[in-house]
C-alpha cells in the first residue's frame, strides 16, 4: 500500500504541512482527448465505464496524482428524475434536451433517489476505484449542490426564479427532496470507499449574478449545509466554488473577500484564483479554515500554455500559497478536454521540484 499520497493529502486537507505540497487536476473524464477510447455517454450509464476512465487517467500520466477527484456527468442524478440529454461525440459540453420540472406543480415529483438503485452504476464507480486505486490515493465524488441541480439540472433558471419569487414553497419541497438524495448518495459513496465529496456550488452560472446574499441563505446556503454537515466525519469534503468569465461570488456581492464562504462546514476550497480573488488573499482570509486547492488556469495556461509556462505558473502558486502547508496545487476548475496530457505532467513536476516542505 503506497499510504504516502493519503498522509500527503489529508495532512495537507487538514491544514498541516505535508513531505511537498499535493497535486491534483480534473477534468470530464472521458470526454477527455486522450481518453478518446472511453465513451463519456456510456459512462453515464455504466459505472464500470466510468470506473476504468478514471484510472486510464492515471495511467497515462508519468507522474502519480496525489488525489483522485472523479467526475462523472454533472447531470446524473437528474437524469434519473426525467431530464434528458443528448451527448455528441464524446463532447464535453452536453446538450439539454428536457427538464423534468417544467411547471411549479413539478417539483412535488420529484422523489429521493435510491444510491443503490437509481444511482447503482455511479455507486458500482466508487467500488471499483475503492479496490483499484483507493488502497493507493485517496479518491473524491462529485456532487452539485441542489441549487445548482434546481437550476440547470432537472429545472431552468427562469422557472427557478420565478417560483423563488412566487411559489417558494413549492421550490423549497424540490430543493428538500434533492438535497435528501444528496446526503443519502454522498454517505454511501463514503461507506463505499470514497474519501469524500467534492461539492459544487455555482455551476452553470446565474446564481452569483442573480442571487443576493439573503437569497444566497435561503436557498443555496440553508441546503447545502444540510449536505455538508451530514459528511462532517468525512475525511476530504471539498468545497467547488464555481464562476466563469461574466460572473463570480467576488464581483458579485463581494462574497469571496468577506469571508462568506466560512459558513460553509468543509475542509477545503477550490476557486478559480487567475479570475477572482488571488491566492495570497484566500489564504490569509481562509486559510485559518479550510485547506487552499487552487493555482492553475485551466482555461488559458493549462489549455494553450507551454509546458513551461504551466511549470512557471504551479512554482509562483507553490511560493504565493504553500508557505505553512494546507495547500493543494490546483486548477480553479475542470480543464477543458483538449488540455494536453504533457501540461498535466509539467504540473506534477513543478510540485516535485518546487513543492518539497521536508526530505
Amino acid at each position: 500500500m503506497e499510504s504516502e499520497r493519503y498522509e500527503r493529502v489529508l495532512t495537507a486537507v487538514n491544514r498541516g504541512t505535508p513531505d511537498r505540497v499535493p497535486w491534483a487536476l480534473w477534468g470530464h473524464f472521458p470526454a477527455t482527448k486522450f481518453l478518446e477510447y472511453y465513451s463519456w455517454e456510456k459512462a453515464n450509464r455504466d459505472g464500470v465505464e466510468s470506473a476504468k476512465a478514471h484510472i486510464a487517467l492515471l495511467n497515462e500520466l508519468d507522474y502519480k496524482m496525489d488525489l483522485l477527484k472523479v467526475t462523472p456527468f454533472y447531470k446524473y442524478m437528474a437524469c434519473h428524475w426525467g431530464s434528458k440529454f443528448r451527448f455528441v461525440n464524446n463532447e464535453e459540453e452536453v446538450e439539454t434536451v428536457d427538464v423534468v420540472v417544467k411547471k411549479t406543480e413539478d417539483w412535488s415529483k420529484l422523489w429521493v433517489l435510491d444510491p443503490k438503485k437509481e444511482l447503482k452504476e455511479n455507486l458500482r464507480a466508487v467500488s471499483i476505484l475503492s479496490r483499484g486505486v483507493g488502497k493507493r490515493m485517496p479518491f473524491i465524488y462529485t456532487v452539485a449542490s441542489p441549487i445548482v441541480q434546481a437550476l440547470h439540472h432537472v429545472s431552468t433558471p427562469g422557472r427557478v426564479y420565478a417560483d423563488m419569487k412566487e411559489n417558494p414553497d413549492a421550490l423549497k419541497e424540490g430543493l428538500k427532496t434533492i438535497t435528501e438524495t444528496c446526503i443519502d448518495f454522498s454517505r454511501t459513496c463514503i461507506e463505499e470507499g470514497a474519501t469524500g465529496i467534492f461539492f459544487g456550488i455555482g455551476g452553470g452560472g446565474e446564481i452569483w449574478s442573480r442571487m443576493k446574499q439573503p437569497q444566497l441563505e435561503e436557498y443555496a446556503l440553508y441546503y447545502d449545509r444540510m449536505v455538508l454537515e451530514a459528511l462532517r466525519d468525512a475525511p476530504i469534503t471539498l468545497l467547488h466554488i464555481c464562476s466563469n468569465t461574466m460572473e463570480n461570488p467576488q464581483s458579485h456581492g463581494g462574497l469571496m473577500e468577506e469571508g462568506w464562504f466560512k459558513n460553509y462546514p468543509v475542509k477545503a476550497i477550490n476557486w478559480w484564483n487567475t479570475s477572482f480573488t488571488p491566492l495570497p488573499v484566500a489564504k490569509k482570509i481562509y486559510g485559518e479554515n479550510f485547506c487552499i486547492v487552487a493555482g492553475l488556469d485551466q482555461s488559458k495556461t493549462m489549455r494553450y500554455g507551454t509546458r513551461e509556462q504551466v511549470e512557471a505558473e504551479a512554482k509562483n502558486a507553490i511560493q504565493e500559497a504553500a508557505k505553512g502547508g494546507g495547500f493543494i496545487l490546483s486548477a480553479g476548475c475542470t480543464v477543458y478536454q483538449d488540455t494536453p496530457l504533457s501540461n498535466f505532467n509539467a504540473v506534477a513536476r513543478a510540485a516535485e521540484r518546487y513543492g518539497i516542505y521536508r526530505r
